[in-house]
């Protein structure tokens, strides 16, 4: 009967096994953002070796996994020989935020031939939080810390000696609470990768008499495709005050997981006891030769959409910004020939003014009357005039092309320098600001009794004083840089910061408290404007 069972067992496996290379199959192909693997708390990393990394905010995730395996040693405060013990669990997880998950599991048992009127029922309840440390993702290293309770709510602890037992924890009787320090090397992306995972963590149990429980764990993790990853553990779990890794729960565990672009991933595998005997015949064996398992992973990142939408907006943005600097470098440039029109004009004028003068004053020497000099002067008189008014045509003309920027100065004494950028809690100009600065710069030059001030300005998050540190900071890298575009303005222009002040909205909101974080441009002694405003 026992044969049957197991021949019925492998036929079970063997079909399903079967059943995922064609699921495998049908979707090998290439897709963007596979769903990272899960444990079997529906954690990032393998079935029972968590990772560093983060789910990532909005990430939902649900699994189911069921295991099974046959007592085959006679020990006391367990299974009788040939029961069979099954294990199940529903989990879930989800990323608050990109550095903190929480996570939630609900076990079950049941068993097969054993004797034992609680040979069924609910297991162990686990809660938990994971905080991961925000490393950039240009390194390879990912730390994090998990907590977490385990509700001792199981009738059958199952295996009741030591801690031993695959489904020590998944069957607990007793509460305990778990410290774990999670690592992982990551070298890839999720859909081709390398990552090592480490684990080490202690576990106080309520219960009497059991003292803390170390527990270790590492493994190596392979995506050799977004679709096929595998992954080999090797996990332990022994008592501190006499720690004995070889003769206390000690096994392997290689798995393979098949991953869908349909948030759907498949996970098979099983553990296999590395444990020698001991010598007590009560308790010779921590674990039986081998246990195995599967379950199934549905993963939905709530926020892509999202993403996509912020992703979409920076895009236009900088298509915007493009074409806004195509276009201040197309008006400096007419502004340019203008100017030089203007110029040219003008020495014209004098030219003409000059030759007209020494025309007349040669007449004056040939001439013997009067008549012949007002002649002379009422032609000059009518020559300057022609002059002047042809020069204040070109200036009437290049007010008439002045920048917005340029008539709001001139016009307000106030300019926004709505075009600076700065990395938030950074003081550098980004690349993206330095051609607006040289616009702003140019256009500065060509005014120069005017005296300006440069003043940076702030939202009201933070400190007044590291607000007002930051904002002089940032006023005093605009001034820099307006004066490496134009020296010229050395002396004239001046840089102060006053933090958050002088708000110009309300600091209650987003949008107000973006409005008030900004550079500008104010002009010190505003009634010189009148001489570029006549």
């Amino acid at each position: 009967m026992r044969r049957n069972s197991e021949h019925r067992l492998y036929c079970t496996g063997f079909r399903t096994g079967c059943f995922l290379l064609i699921l495998a199959g049908l979707v090998y192909a290439e897709f963007n953002n596979p769903s990272p693997t899960t444990t079997l708390n529906a954690t990032r990393g393998l079935t029972q070796t968590a990772s560093g990394e983060a789910m990532g905010a909005g990430r939902l995730t649900f699994s189911l996994y069921g295991s099974w395996y046959q007592q085959k040693n006679a020990i006391t405060n367990a299974p009788n020989v040939d029961a069979g013990i099954y294990t199940g669990n529903v989990s879930f997880s989800f990323g608050v935020n990109p550095f903190i998950d929480v996570f939630a599991t609900i076990n079950g048992f049941t068993s097969q031939n054993y004797d034992t009127p609680s040979g069924n029922g609910l297991g162990a309840i686990n809660c938990g939080i994971q905080g991961t440390l925000p490393f950039p993702d240009t390194i390879p290293v990912r730390l994090g810390l998990q907590v977490a309770i385990i509700g001792g709510t199981s009738a059958n602890q199952i295996n009741g000696n030591n801690a031993d037992g695959y489904n020590y924890f998944e069957t607990r009787n007793n509460y305990d609470f778990v410290g774990k320090a999670v690592q992982s090397l990551v070298f890839g992306t999720e859909g081709l990768a390398l990552k090592f995972h480490f684990n080490e963590g202690l576990v106080a149990s309520i219960e009497k008499d059991k003292g803390l429980i170390m527990l270790l764990a590492g493994g190596i993790q392979a995506n050799f495709h977004p679709v096929f990853t595998m992954g080999v553990e090797m996990n332990s779990r022994t008592y501190t005050k006499h720690i004995s890794l070889l003769y206390d729960p000690l096994w392997v565990t290689p798995s393979v997981y098949l991953r869908t672009p349909w948030y759907f991933n498949v996970l098979l595998g099983g553990d296999i006891a590395l444990s020698k005997q001991r010598a007590a015949p009560e308790a010779m064996r921590a674990l039986e030769r081998f246990r195995i398992f599967g379950g199934m992973v549905f993963s939905f990142d709530l926020l892509a959409g999202k993403r996509a939408q912020t992703l979409e907006k920076q895009k236009k943005e900088e298509a915007e910004k493009a074409h806004l600097k195509s276009r201040a470098d197309s008006l400096a440039k007419k502004e340019f020939l203008l100017k030089a029109s203007a110029d040219s004009l003008a020495r014209k004028a004098r030219e003409d003014s000059v030759a007209a003068a020494l025309q007349n004053q040669l007449q004056r020497q040939r001439a013997d009357s009067l008549s012949h000099v007002a002649d002379a002067l009422t032609q000059k008189s009518r020559q300057d005039s022609i002059a002047l008014a042809e020069s204040k045509r070109q200036v009437e003309l290049e007010r008439s092309k002045r920048s917005d920027a340029e008539k709001q100065l001139l016009s307000t004494g106030l300019l926004l320098l709505d075009a600076v950028y700065f990395a938030t809690g950074k003081t550098g100009i980004s690349i993206n600001s330095k051609p607006y600065l040289n616009i702003i710069g140019r256009m500065l030059a060509k005014y120069p009794k005017l005296m300006l001030e440069v003043g940076g300005h702030t939202d009201n998050v933070g400190g007044v004083e590291s607000n007002v540190r930051l904002s002089q900071l940032r006023a005093e890298s605009v001034r820099t840089y307006l004066l490496s575009v134009a020296p010229e303005l050395s002396g004239k222009l001046s840089s102060i910061g006053y933090g958050m002040s002088q708000p110009k909205a309300d600091n209650n909101s987003a949008e107000g408290r973006q409005i008030n974080r900004r550079v500008e441009l104010k002009v010190l002694n505003k009634e010189v404007l009148r001489e570029y405003n006549p």
